[in-house]
């Protein structure tokens, strides 16, 4: 009897091995779906943030790449002021000058580029401070409102000697070279953009008498030299000591007084439409 009873116990025992539902291990399948669901998640919030980011880029030009020059020039009522002011620190942005009287426009990020490509991007990066009505100049020289040397005969007055003092500020912009009128902003100087390469700004302090039309428009022969050059002759972008460009007949020029900017006459200027 006890024989068989062994036997009846090991027969069961195999038995219940063979059929493997007690002794195969479950898989857990929790861990690994976590994990799935977790870089899921990670992509579709990649291709959110890339979207919107494409969203919000700044559109138009200029865009990185891009390399643009613009003459500038500063009128304080009757005359162009001649002093040029190179960046005194490193450039930040990629909108700068290297004091002659060029704006050198080459994005360094999208921070200024397309709508961010703004005068006032230009004037932080030389340290002047701009408002819609006072320039203050690195050297500490200020243009305001009070237009000290700005003067219109008094309309009140019999006496066409008694002058009525005071000044605007407005920024002047030729759209082109070939331009002969000028759109004239006012408010919002700051986000005056820089549209295309070759164009030409004035910032003028004038008596609000004054037309736009008879805001004298820069010479720009040294712009025009220099779009002509080939980029391997021009200056630097970083680093440059240059203050010229480097001439047709290879020798090094620096603007001088008298050259740039001077008067080449008034020009039609109409109102902007927008800023």
């Amino acid at each position: 009897m006890a024989r068989s009873a062994a036997a009846k116990k090991v027969a069961k025992a195999a038995s219940a091995g063979g059929s493997g539902r007690s002794f195969r291990p479950r898989r857990d399948i929790l861990f690994p779906a976590a994990m799935l669901l977790v870089v899921l998640l990670g992509v579709v919030l990649i291709l959110v943030a890339r979207n919107e980011r494409s969203s919000n880029a700044p559109a138009g030009p200029p865009r990185l790449g891009d390399h643009w020059h613009s003459l500038y020039a500063i009128y304080d009522c009757d005359d162009f002021i001649l002093d040029l002011y190179p960046n005194d620190v490193d450039d930040q942005s990629g909108i700068h000058t290297h004091g002659d009287g060029l704006i050198h426009i080459h994005p360094f990020h999208t921070g200024v580029t397309g709508q961010f490509a703004t005068v006032g991007a230009f004037m932080r990066e030389i340290e002047f401070e701009l408002t819609d009505s006072r320039i203050e100049l690195p050297d500490g020289t200020i243009l305001d409102e009070s237009g000290e040397g700005c003067a219109s005969p008094d309309p009140d007055s019999d006496d066409p000697d008694v002058a009525e003092p005071g000044a605007e500020l407005r920024i002047m912009r030729w759209e082109t070279l070939q331009a002969e009128k000028a759109l004239a902003f006012t408010e919002d100087l700051r986000d005056v953009r820089f549209l295309d390469d070759g164009q030409i700004f004035v910032f003028a302090f004038v008596h609000p008498s004054i037309e736009n039309a008879d805001v004298p428009r820069p010479d720009d022969a040294f712009l025009r030299a220099y779009l002509n050059l080939p980029p391997e002759d021009q200056p630097l972008i970083d680093g440059s000591t240059e203050e010229g460009p480097v001439l047709d007949d290879g020798s090094d020029s620096e603007p001088v007084e008298g050259d740039l900017p001077a008067t080449s006459g008034p020009a039609e200027t109409s109102e902007p439409a927008e800023g």
